[in-house]
């Protein structure tokens, strides 16, 4: 059984927002640990944001 898309949405914006998810899912924590990796390599690589065309 894969993730609905309202649990998705929750897991990303506690991923987004620096919350610690209070899951046990295996399915949810997986998710948001790749959220998270995602996240550190977008800091990394400054792609964060809109770039400007000006």
């Amino acid at each position: 059984m894969s993730l609905s898309a309202d649990i998705k949405h929750k897991i990303y914006l506690a991923a987004t927002l620096g919350y610690v998810l209070g899951s046990r899912d295996l399915k949810e924590i997986s998710y948001y640990k790749q959220i998270k990796e995602e996240i550190k390599q977008d800091r990394r690589k400054r792609e964060m944001g809109v770039s400007r065309a000006d």
